[in-house]
């Protein structure tokens, strides 16, 4: 009796302990496969895609060091300005004429601007209007030589003489002779605004008319004026409107006279300049403004020799402050 008991128990405790054993073996999570991480590879760098165009007749120094640029583009930006980008790497017209712009390695580039300003006698002549390197705008308002008008596939050459730093003061440029430019063609914006309508009115500077279509009421102290705009100005500046040609701003000291005491010539075709010494009997404006409404403008005048003609009718916007 006492074997079968022990024979009994012997069996159960083997059974038990098998149980217990492929217990632990299904509990076992299984080992992890070994992986391997594909290699990142390294992207090179953008190169420039553009015709080369060397620049013989033109020097350029980075603080001493003689650069050669090689390529030289132009076109027209959206606020009538000539703008020519020259690099010593070959940039391409879609580098240049987009809103952002690449710098490839080892490139060094610099832009300038220059413009037609009409003149009194009312021929149009060139003028450097800016440059700008490694993140600084000098502004410059001089003459300067230069042939064509950035058309595209067309030369554009601009004589210029000038030294500029960069921001962080760290390079200077300095830069002299000729530069011969190919014109780029520049895709339309889609989000430059429209040109207001024509007002029945219209200003005439060296015998160029162009019609007024904007006209703001302001006054400093006592002093009212009246600013006329041939572009799409308005309250409220906004991105990529085209500019005024001409504008025309009118002072009167002492508004109970009726008298036109100032008179400010400026817009992208004229140096910014102002006039008291006009014949102020041949400026009439009916009635003196004292706010928003309508004018009547009529003149014949010369406002730093520059011949200016006003008439029709105007309607003054007094923008809120």
């Amino acid at each position: 009796m006492r074997t079968r008991l022990f024979v009994a128990i012997a069996l159960f405790a083997a059974c038990k302990g098998k149980d217990q054993d492929k217990g632990k073996e299904e509990a076992k999570e299984p080992a992890p496969k070994a992986t391997i991480e594909p290699a990142v590879k390294k992207q090179d760098p953008p190169k420039p895609k553009g015709t080369p165009r060397p620049q013989p007749k033109l020097t350029v120094t980075d603080n001493g060091k003689p650069l050669e640029m090689a390529t030289a583009l132009a076109y027209k930006a959206w606020d009538g300005t000539i703008r020519v980008t020259a690099s010593t790497v070959p940039v391409s017209c879609e580098d240049v004429t987009g809103d952002m712009r690449t710098i490839y390695d080892g490139e060094t580039t610099f832009d300038i601007s220059f413009a037609s300003s009409l003149q009194p006698d009312g021929s149009m002549k060139p003028e450097l209007r800016s440059t700008y390197f490694g993140g600084m705008t000098a502004q410059k308002t001089m003459a300067a030589a230069a042939t064509g008008d950035a058309t595209p596939g067309q030369p554009t050459t601009l004589d210029v003489d000038f030294e500029i730093e960069d921001v962080k003061g760290t390079h200077k440029l300095v830069v002299k002779g000729t530069i011969d430019a190919l014109g780029c063609e520049v895709k339309p914006r889609g989000d430059a605004p429209a040109l207001p309508p024509e007002m029945p009115a219209k200003i005439t500077v060296a015998g160029k008319a162009f019609p007024i279509r904007f006209a703001k009421f302001s006054k400093s102290g006592d002093w009212p004026s009246v600013e006329l705009f041939t572009g799409a100005a308005g309250c409220k500046q906004v991105p990529f409107a085209p500019p005024s040609e001409v504008t025309l701003r009118l002072t009167w000291f002492k508004p109970e006279t009726g008298e036109v005491s100032q008179a400010d010539l400026g817009g992208a075709l004229v140096r910014q300049s102002v006039d008291q010494t006009f014949d102020k009997k041949k400026l009439k404006v009916k009635p003196v403004p004292t706010g928003a409404g309508e004018i009547e403008v009529a003149a014949d005048i010369k406002v730093m020799d520059f011949p200016v003609k006003l008439e029709g009718k105007v309607t003054v916007t007094e923008c809120p402050k």
